[in-house]
């Protein structure tokens, strides 16, 4: 393949190669599935090597003017793209891990603070009650004496 980004127009189809040694799979389909509004999209060839990418303008009164050269250069730009987010997908991976770990733990309530709290609630409803009468002031002994 050569440096030059090489299509070929007959019609209403572009033609173009991707080489996989560059763009992974996974990169190409995100890339194609934005301009599936606009073409038909077909995909062939050996994933280990190249993907034969196959467009075809869609029968749409919207579609009437669509310059299959212009699709040409927004595909490959937006290869770019998708080639880009993977990469930094790929490298943010575990902070992005270690973030939504700590939301989860922080949205489930931990049980030592929940038995903390029920300890407290008891205390604050039963303060009042002293049947072991040991909260009795010592100088009202004194006085019943």
């Amino acid at each position: 393949m050569s440096k030059d980004f090489n299509f070929q127009v007959d019609g209403d189809k572009l033609e173009f190669t991707i080489n996989t040694k560059i763009y992974s799979l996974e990169t190409i389909y995100q890339a194609a599935y934005l301009f599936l509004d606009k073409v038909y999209i077909f995909l062939d060839g050996d994933p280990s090597k190249e993907i034969i990418v196959v467009m075809k303008i869609k029968d749409s009164p919207d579609n009437n003017s669509v310059d299959l050269e212009k699709i040409a250069d927004e595909f490959h730009n937006e290869l770019l793209n998708q080639l880009l987010r993977a990469k930094v997908n790929k490298s943010n991976a575990k902070i992005r891990e270690y973030i939504v770990a700590q939301a989860l733990y922080n949205a489930v309530p931990n049980e030592v603070d929940e038995l903390l709290e029920e300890v407290e609630e008891t205390k604050a409803e039963n303060w009042q009650d002293d049947p072991m009468n040991i909260a009795k002031p010592w100088e009202g002994d004194k006085e019943s004496n």
